[in-house]
C-alpha cells in the first residue's frame, strides 16, 4: 500500500495532540511558545519524509533519477552516452588574401555564443580567395549543430583571412546532446529484464544503441541467408536529421565488429534513406474546434470540408513545403476547454460529466484518465489510476497520483 506524505499542518496537527496527551496543562494555542516549537519541529519531519520518500524512488533503476540512475547503470554495465561536440570536414570557407593561412586552433564563435575552432592547417592558395577547412565545436550538445549558410567570426583573425566565415556543409555529425534520464533509464532496464545472450537480435540493437548519437536501432536477421544480420540505425529528431553519416555508420559498424560472435558471417549497417510521404489523416472535429499547427503556414489552413461518413477533414491549401515528419495538426474540443476550467474550481462532480464524455470519445488518451483519478476516489480512482499505467507506462505521473 502507497504511504502519502503528511502535511505540514498534519503533521503539526499530531504533534500538538501528542503533547497535549502527556502534557495536559501545557499551552498550546496557536502562536504560543510551545505551538511555534512544534511548528519547527513538524516542517524538520516533513523534509524527512520527502527525504525518505527521494531514498525509496532511487533504491531501482525505475524510479531512479540523475546521479543514482547513473549508479544503477554502472552496477549494469550501462554507460550514460555522453554529449559530444559537433564536427564537419571542408565544412568552413574561410576568405582572406591569397597564401594567408589559419592554424589547428583558432577560434571562432557563433552568434549564439557557441564556441568553434579550425581543426586542420591550411592555406588560402595562389591566385585563389578562401579554403574551405575542417572545424569542430569547442562546445558540446545539439546546439552546436549548424547549417549550411550560417556565420562564424574569428576571435582573433589570423593575418589576411576575414573576421568572418561561413559553412559551406551541414555540420551534422556528432553534436549530441547527453543521454536524458528516459533514455538511459529505458536501456538500463532492457539490460535487465533481457541480458546479453552472445549474439540474438536484442543484443545486435543493445550495442547500437551503446553508441553515442543512436537513438534507435532495428535489427533484420537473415536478411541475407543464414549467418547475416542487417542493422538500421537512426538518431534523435525528425526527417532527414535522424540519418547517419557515412562516418557515423562506420562508426556502429566497427563498434558491433568488436562485440559480434565472429560466427557470423555478415553483418552491415545500413545506409537509411529518407522517403517523404504525403498523408491523410482522419480526425472527428468537433463542435467549436480551434487548429493549430507545428509548421509554418503562412497561407492560414481554413477547413474546407469535413465528411462524415468517411471522417476526412480537407483544408483549403495545399501540404506546405516545410512540413516535416513528427509535425502535429492539434485541435482543441470545446467540451474539454470547459472540463478544464471545472476541474481548475474543483466543480468535481461536473467535471466527472464531462471527462466520461471525453474519455468516451477518446478512450485512448491517458491525460484524461488522469484527469479522471484526480476528481473521483475509491475503485473509480484506482480503475483510473491502473489505465494511466496502461496507457502511460513510462511517465512520471501515477507516482504522483499514488502520493495523493
Amino acid at each position: 500500500m502507497a504511504f502519502t506524505i503528511p502535511s505540514l499542518d498534519e503533521i503539526h496537527g499530531r504533534l500538538i495532540g501528542d503533547y497535549k496527551a502527556r502534557f495536559p496543562g501545557a499551552d498550546v494555542s496557536r502562536f504560543s511558545d510551545t505551538w511555534k516549537r512544534l511548528r519547527v519541529l513538524a516542517g524538520a519531519v516533513l523534509g524527512l519524509h520527502y527525504h525518505l520518500n527521494v531514498v525509496y524512488e532511487d533504491l531501482l533503476p525505475d524510479g531512479a533519477a540523475g546521479e543514482k540512475l547513473d549508479r544503477h547503470g554502472d552496477i549494469h554495465d550501462v554507460t550514460r552516452k555522453p554529449a559530444t561536440a559537433a564536427k564537419k570536414a571542408n565544412a568552413l570557407r574561410v576568405t582572406g588574401t591569397p597564401a594567408s593561412s589559419v592554424a589547428i586552433g583558432d577560434a571562432l564563435v557563433h552568434a549564439d555564443g557557441t564556441r568553434y575552432q579550425v581543426d586542420e592547417n591550411a592555406s588560402i592558395p595562389g591566385g585563389g580567395s578562401y579554403v574551405d577547412v575542417d572545424v569542430l565545436a569547442l562546445d558540446t550538445g545539439s546546439a552546436t549543430r549548424k547549417q549550411t549558410g550560417e556565420t562564424f567570426t574569428f576571435e582573433s583573425p589570423p593575418s589576411g583571412i576575414n573576421s568572418s566565415a561561413v559553412l559551406v556543409l551541414d555540420m551534422d555529425e556528432d553534436g549530441d546532446d547527453e543521454e536524458t534520464d528516459g533514455a538511459y533509464r529505458a536501456r538500463i532496464l532492457d539490460r535487465i529484464a533481457q541480458p546479453g545472450m552472445g549474439g540474438n537480435a536484442n543484443d545486435y540493437a543493445t550495442w547500437a544503441l551503446e553508441v553515442t548519437g543512436i537513438a534507435g536501432a532495428y535489427v533484420f536477421p537473415l536478411r541475407q541467408g543464414l549467418g547475416s544480420v542487417d542493422l538500421a540505425c537512426l538518431h534523435t529528431g525528425s526527417g532527414v536529421v535522424r540519418l547517419l553519416t557515412s562516418g557515423e555508420i562506420a562508426e556502429v559498424q566497427d563498434y558491433i565488429d568488436d562485440r559480434r560472435p565472429v560466427s557470423v558471417a555478415d553483418c552491415r549497417v545500413l545506409t537509411v534513406a529518407a522517403e517523404p510521404n504525403d498523408m491523410e489523416i482522419l480526425i472527428t472535429p468537433e463542435d467549436g474546434a480551434e487548429y493549430q499547427f507545428d509548421w509554418d503556414d503562412t497561407t492560414p489552413l481554413a477547413v474546407s470540408t469535413y465528411t462524415a461518413g468517411t471522417r476526412t477533414l480537407k483544408f483549403t491549401a495545399a501540404r506546405p513545403a516545410d512540413m516535416q515528419a513528427g509535425h502535429r495538426l492539434i485541435y482543441k474540443r470545446t467540451d474539454l476547454m470547459i472540463m478544464h476550467s471545472q476541474l481548475a474550481v474543483r466543480e468535481d462532480s461536473a467535471a466527472r460529466r464531462s471527462l466520461a464524455e471525453a474519455i468516451r470519445r477518446a478512450p485512448e488518451e491517458w491525460r484524461l484518465w488522469f484527469d479522471l483519478a484526480i476528481v473521483t476516489s475509491g475503485p473509480e480512482a484506482r480503475d483510473a489510476i491502473t489505465r494511466v499505467r496502461e496507457l502511460n507506462p513510462l511517465g512520471d505521473e501515477v507516482r504522483d497520483l499514488d502520493r495523493r
